[in-house]
């Protein structure tokens, strides 16, 4: 189409629509503004406007270009035209770069009304250094143009704080107050934002500690006159505000004298243990110092010691008079204590020097432990008669420890356990003067089924204090004097070195010593006259077959077949065969009653003599239960019978008596119940007589009543063990 023909005619709007339209022209695009993505040169078909971007300008705070950029930053210019060089406005204009940051948050503006584009530039880090360049990419249209790269270099800003100040230079102590200033670039003069500023004190904390400043540099932090730790300030409080590469300021200001308030005993109870204990020969406890809730530290205390036992010394050893000691940075003033050989209550007071109204006592403490005595050491078991058939059936044995006054011994004292058969644990260590182990049934089994446990610990003999001192000398007297030991393992109260046993060897000394006991064992002349010793007990436990052995007492032959009278019987029940030991704990006893008898009596009247052979008449009855009353009517007239063991009772009437006899007769059921006896073997039993237990032992033997039983009858007993049922029939 020739538009020469129209151009009289038609205006440039028109002009340009039918340009479009005859796919006329053949305009310039830029870096991208081709149709062709295989030539950067439009062609004649292209209708979009050309978009040309000029070189980047950079522009200091007094409008001169510049090729660097300092904290105060610069104002990035570019010009974005057409192809016949005039402006384009309302294009989009993209700037990138590194080291800086750009006046908005993506860093696009728009081009105003002459096509010129302008951003601010400052430093991302004001301290770094270095070249770098920017670019501008401009978009209109849907064509798009980049600006040559532009060079520039960073600066260093060089930042001073200025204008530090407290809002309130003198503090109460725990008070606050606000601390501020402003960020400002050292060579123009001019606020700067974006510049951290870090506070810290001498004493105090500031929320926040690390400011960055905004609002024209304006930085402000809140200072508190607390430590991070709880500690009250107090005094002349430097406060110092610092960045990086920024000169530090400092102002003080001055906080009040802590006024302390309330003195606090903070220690839980304490039992110090004596002299001569074996435990620690000092102890510790505290009070802490406050003001309001707050620590209070560096501040006179008055230490007094009120009461306490003999001996007992304080802050240095020997030390009985007041001292006067500072509160520690958090507010504790501590007490060192120096038990001496007696127990007894401590008392002590603390108060505040500047203002002796502000004290406070000591409580739950006391010197009250040593070690563990003689006379104050005892073994107890849950139970002593073990399934023996079986392994991993337990006891459990607790060792009870306290010192010659009956006080706990230490935490942590040992005790130490061997065992004849079985398995134990090897020692336990107390907690309020007690500790437990376990015994386990396993291999080996002692062939007497008896099993000695010995436990042994550290401490002192039993002695009768004649002067009073609680402390042994050589005027006290032993009253139960120990050597070297060993465990018995056959119960004969001597050690038996061809047996193995077990011996403890302490080359105590060649005194004479206490008898050796089954709980308490002892090698003869091995003593010694001083107080410490290696303390003993021993217990005895029986591992116990869950097949018991009956053994008749009386009433019973030997074969627990027979019983000779129908009234009662005894028998005992043993946990081995050579009767040593009793039933496993926890075994139950019963007995019960089969009557297998029917008995049908018959009553007659016979003549018969009495003991003057005069005739007389009888009631005779026969064949009736042994051992029972017959009632027998004849005629209106009742007659009761008593009947022998044989079935046969007689009962003398008048001679004229005469008539048909009946007999009123019930079979009576047979009964029977244990009358003594544990119907359950108890957990806990005596052990201590091996040769004799089958003969004095209460705790297997058993009395059994029977009632209304005769011949053929059954009496069953049942052994109820933890793992077997064992029934035992007799017949009458």
């Amino acid at each position: 189409m020739d538009t020469r023909k129209f151009t009289g005619k038609l205006s440039a709007i028109a002009i340009s629509i039918l340009l479009a339209s005859c796919g006329g022209g053949d305009g310039y695009y830029g870096n991208n503004g081709s149709t062709d993505s295989s030539s950067g040169t439009g062609t004649g078909t292209d209708t979009k406007q050309a978009v040309n971007v000029s070189t980047i300008s950079l522009f200091d705070t007094n409008n001169a270009e510049s090729l660097s950029i300092t904290a105060s930053g610069v104002t990035a210019k570019v010009k974005v035209i057409d192809k016949a060089g005039q402006g384009i406005s309302g294009a989009l204009v993209t700037f990138s770069g590194t080291g800086v940051v750009f006046g908005t948050s993506n860093g696009a503006v728009l081009t105003n009304a002459d096509g010129e584009a302008s951003i601010a530039v400052k430093p991302e880090d004001l301290n770094a250094t270095g070249a770098y360049q920017i670019t501008a990419t401009a978009e209109f249209n849907g064509v798009t143009a980049t600006s040559t790269p532009k060079s520039f270099a960073l600066q260093a800003a060089n930042i001073v704080l200025v204008g530090l100040a407290a809002a309130n230079t003198t503090l109460n102590s725990g008070a606050s107050t606000n601390i501020t200033l402003k960020t400002q670039d050292a060579n123009s003069k001019a606020n700067q934002n974006n510049v951290s500023v870090n506070f810290n004190a001498n004493c105090g904390t500031f929320e926040p500690a690390t400011v960055v400043s905004s609002n024209q540099g304006d930085v402000t932090a809140a200072y508190k006159a607390i430590s991070a730790d709880g500690k009250l300030c107090d005094g002349t409080v430097t406060i110092t505000a610092s960045g990086s590469g920024i000169t530090a300021q400092s102002i003080t200001v001055n906080v009040a004298e802590i006024m302390a308030n309330s003195l606090v005993y903070a220690s839980d109870a304490t039992n110090l243990g004596i002299k001569s204990s074996g435990s620690s020969a000092s102890g510790q406890v505290e009070f802490i110092l406050y003001a309001d809730k707050n620590p209070v530290a560096n501040k006179e205390v008055n230490i007094e010691l009120l009461r306490a036992p003999e001996g007992l010394t304080f802050q240095t050893l020997g030390n009985t008079a007041p001292q006067t000691v500072k509160s520690g940075p958090d507010g504790k003033i501590i007490v060192n204590l120096y038990p001496g050989d007696k127990p007894g209550p401590i008392e002590i007071k603390a108060a505040l020097k500047a203002n002796t109204n502000v004290f406070a006592l000591s409580r739950d403490l006391a010197v009250a432990t040593g070690r563990v005595s003689q006379d104050h050491l005892s073994l107890s078991a849950s139970k002593n008669s073990l399934q023996g058939d079986k392994d991993g059936d337990t006891a459990s044995i607790t060792a009870s420890m306290a010192d010659r006054n009956g006080n706990p011994v230490p935490n942590g004292t040992t005790i130490s356990f061997i065992a004849e058969g079985g398995s134990i644990t090897p020692n336990c260590s107390t907690v309020n003067g007690i500790c437990s182990v376990t015994l386990r049934t396993q291999n080996p089994r002692p062939l007497d089924n008896r099993v000695s446990v010995l436990a042994y610990v550290e401490g002192d003999k039993s002695f009768i204090d004649v002067d009073g001192d609680n402390v042994y000398t050589e005027k006290d007297t032993l009253n139960n004097n120990i050597g070297d030991f060993f465990r018995d393992d056959n119960e004969d109260n001597l050690y038996n070195a061809s047996l193995g046993e077990f011996i403890y060897k302490r080359s105590a000394g060649n005194l004479a010593c206490t008898l050796s006991s089954i709980g308490q064992p002892n090698i003869v002349d091995t003593c010694d006259n001083k107080l410490d010793a290696v303390l003993r007990k021993q217990m005895l436990f029986a591992f116990a077959s869950d097949t018991p052995t009956f053994f008749g007492v009386s009433g019973v032959d030997q074969s627990m077949s027979k019983i000779s009278n129908f009234t009662n019987f005894s028998f005992k029940v043993f946990g081995n065969s050579a009767r040593q030991i009793p039933m496993p704990s926890g075994t139950t006893v019963s007995v019960s009653a089969r009557d297998n008898s029917e008995f049908k009596p018959i009553a007659q009247l016979i003549d018969a003599k009495d003991s003057n052979n005069v005739a007389i008449k009888q009631i005779l009855v026969s064949s009736a239960e042994p051992n029972t009353t017959a009632q027998v009517k004849l005629g209106d007239s009742f007659y009761f019978v008593t009947i022998g063991a044989n079935g046969v009772g007689t009962y003398n009437v008048p001679n004229n008596t005469t008539g048909a006899l009946e007999v009123s007769y019930t079979n009576t059921s047979c009964e029977a119940e244990i009358i003594s006896g544990s119907l359950e073997v108890p957990g806990i039993m005596s052990l201590f007589t091996p040769t004799s237990f089958k003969d004095v032992s209460a705790d297997v033997a058993y009395s059994v009543k029977m009632k209304g039983c005769a011949v053929s009858d059954d009496i069953k007993i049942t052994i109820t063990a933890p793992n077997k049922i064992t029934t035992k029939t007799i017949t009458l």
